[in-house]
């Protein structure tokens, strides 16, 4: 187009006549009137990205040199995409414009500034497994100084880092942090900061940053350094964050800072898409900077991605507590309204799901285009089961398949030694559960319990007669599962949880909550298998379709599994959301925890993500599991996202029941 060709110098009333070509009206005001201190609300499917990449566009037809923009985004690939776009919009080079990551940013001001902080400007970045061994060399030289029982106490050193980096990212204190995302380690609260502080000062010896520093120390060294801070807003006469909604408070005061001097921030985003707040985002951001003074406010509303039928729904699923918006949609009908769907319970519900994705096949959809969402990874298990029976090739991107992750197979392996006595690999496995077990204790154990097992008529008797007064946790356990070997799987694995697996998570995982969901849905699983060969064959087969289907074709294409969070930023023609039960989704701890807001806004982004076809399931029994899971719950009458919906915008599917 010959309108592309830009002169830099033109007139600052000049609008660029293709942007007219380019840009809906509400995109087009957006991008011209847009300064100072403002925000653009951008809805799902609008063309956030186009409003980002036309800004810069117009700000370079006004005669803004690349070097004076500033583009803060919340990955490098979008930051690329964005800059690739704005060249060929404008065929200006735009080598000269900063643009990239928080980190990216913050790496580029530390790597001239560090000295101001007392480090040196060829420190080192740790990334996350850098952090975890550093972090445990402090944890194990404190531990040095306890007994063994203070010792057992002290968490992991990936549960402390997720602490401190909460900490850092919300401004919190330790205790505020332990208190929101690890409560039942308030009393080792005291050993944590100690590790905490020995890990700073072994990052200073070796001239060392983290992540979380990278933010921390540039938010410092900005509040703290008038002509440093003042030196480098200068530069930048015009500063644009993307994703907005996601930033933390940290991010939100840098931002602020670098646009101290010619005061001209545009931030876009969607405060109803901010649902990472469990890494430290603030989706009070929004509303902070827009009641600031003089804000200017944009609305960018068309949904160029779903049909009307699903943007009309969109709009009655706007979370309670967002800017107001009314989305429009600019495709034409489809006249197929999206479909709530009841079924039993969570088997009639994987059944339902397998025969409709079947079905979609059936019409020439490709598996590429059907999608499956879930408030928690481990509402897919039975899913995955039926998937796998039926040998439908699917991906997971919210994690590795149930039966192949570490607190799976942990669980898995109790119940392998229950069923087998001479399953080596299950027994090194359990064994290395148990502090002060090592290869060497691990192999002891095991050669007098075959040792044993030649003499002894059973393995009760074969264990008993082992020596482990050292071990009396490991010894009470076993003998107990040998003892009742013939009651159910679900009995052995509640039992394996709640008097031993439930405080290790506690202790070793940073995401022990979604991995106790996961032992749940386990224990639900195992509740239909009267023996416990019956489910651990079961449960093999699951494994071994997996990886058959792995070798045949790496090429087939796939269905995609994946939680909301892990969904963020995508689209499918068809999407089904599973699960959509008070307890579930919405999820019951978030609940306890008064986190209703982040629920609701998790659910508008999974209807959000379909274009031609939407399916909200549920079921009538919801969850099953009345302790350590949601159902316990429900008796308090939780919000079901569904009753929110009017009866006019969808269609009700009953499935294999009669109410």
């Amino acid at each position: 187009m010959e309108e592309k060709v830009f002169n830099i110098k033109r007139n600052e009333y000049t609008i660029p006549e293709f942007f007219k070509e380019e840009l809906d009206d509400e995109q087009l005001k957006a991008v011209i009137n847009s300064k100072g201190r403002s925000l653009i609300i951008a809805g799902p499917g609008s063309g956030k990205t186009r409003v980002i990449t036309y800004k810069i566009a117009y700000l370079l037809s006004q005669g803004i040199r690349p070097e004076n923009i500033l583009l803060v985004t919340f990955t490098r690939a979008s930051a690329k995409e964005m800059i690739e776009r704005v060249k060929n919009v404008t065929n200006v080079d735009t080598s000269s414009l900063t643009a990239g990551t928080f980190h990216h940013i913050c790496n580029m001001i530390l790597r001239r500034y560090a000295k101001v902080l007392g480090y040196d400007n060829n420190f080192s970045i740790l990334d996350s497994e850098d952090s975890k061994d550093l972090m445990r060399i402090a944890k194990n030289e404190y531990k040095g100084n306890l007994t063994k029982e203070e010792a057992k106490q002290i968490p992991n050193e990936g549960v402390i880092l997720k602490i401190v980096g909460y900490a850092a990212n919300t401004l919190k204190s330790l205790r505020e942090a332990v208190l929101d995302v690890a409560p039942y380690l308030i009393d080792v609260e005291d050993d944590i900061e100690k590790i905490y502080m020995h890990y700073i000062d072994l990052k200073q010896k070796i001239n060392a940053m983290d992540y979380d520093d990278m933010l921390v120390n540039t938010l410092r060294l900005l509040e703290t350094n008038d002509d440093i801070r003042n030196h480098i807003a200068s530069k930048y006469k015009w500063v644009l964050v993307d994703e907005f909604q996601d930033t933390s408070l940290v991010q939100l005061r840098i931002v602020e800072f670098l646009s101290s001097v010619h005061k001209n921030l545009i931030v876009v985003g969607d405060d109803s898409q901010s649902i990472y707040s469990f890494r430290g985002s603030r989706f009070e951001n929004v509303e902070d900077f827009q009641n600031h003074e003089n804000v200017k406010l944009f609305k960018i509303q068309t949904n160029y991605r779903s049909v009307p039928e699903i943007v009309e729904l969109e709009n009655y699923l706007i979370p309670t507590h967002s800017i107001p918006k009314k989305l429009k949609p600019f495709r034409s009908s489809f006249n197929i309204k999206p479909k709530i769907v009841k079924t039993y319970d969570e088997l009639e519900q994987a059944d339902f799901v397998v025969q409709l994705i079947e079905n979609k096949f059936n019409e020439g959809i490709s598996p590429e285009d059907i999608a499956i969402l879930y408030r928690s990874h481990s509402l897919s298990m039975t899913l995955q089961q039926k998937l796998d029976a039926r040998k439908i090739s699917y991906k997971l991107l919210s994690g590795k398949r149930f039966i192949e992750t570490r607190h799976i197979k942990d669980i898995m392996a109790f119940l392998k030694i229950v069923a087998n006595p001479f399953d080596n690999i299950s027994w090194s496995r359990v064994l290395k559960l148990f502090p002060g077990i090592g290869q060497k204790t691990m192999t002891k154990i095991t050669k007098e319990f075959y040792t044993n097992l030649m003499e002894y008529t059973t393995p009760y008797d074969a264990f008993e007669n082992i020596n482990l007064k050292k071990y009396p946790k490991l010894k009470d356990i076993i003998l107990y599962l040998y003892e009742n070997e013939t009651e159910n799987p679900q009995d052995l694995i509640d039992y394996i949880y709640l008097e031993f697996y439930k405080e290790y998570l506690e202790l070793n995982f940073k995401d022990a909550y979604s991995r106790k969901l996961d032992i749940e849905r386990l224990s639900e699983i195992a509740s239909r298998y009267e023996t416990l060969d019956k489910f651990l064959e079961e449960l093999a087969l699951s494994e071994n379709i997996e990886i058959q289907g792995a070798e045949k074709d790496r090429k087939v294409e796939k269905i995609t599994l994946t939680t909301v969070h892990g969904a963020k930023g995508l689209e499918w023609k068809v999407v089904i959301i599973i699960s959509v039960n008070p307890g579930d989704f919405p999820n019951g701890m978030a609940l306890k925890d008064k986190k209703l807001d982040e629920e609701e806004r998790l659910f508008y982004v999974a209807v959000t993500r379909a274009k031609d076809e939407l399916y909200i399931v549920k079921q009538l029994t919801g969850t099953t599991k009345p302790y350590y899971g949601n159902s316990f719950y429900i008796k308090q009458k939780l919000p079901d996202f569904t009753d929110k919906i009017p009866k006019r915008l969808v269609e009700y599917w009953k499935i294999g029941y009669t109410e």
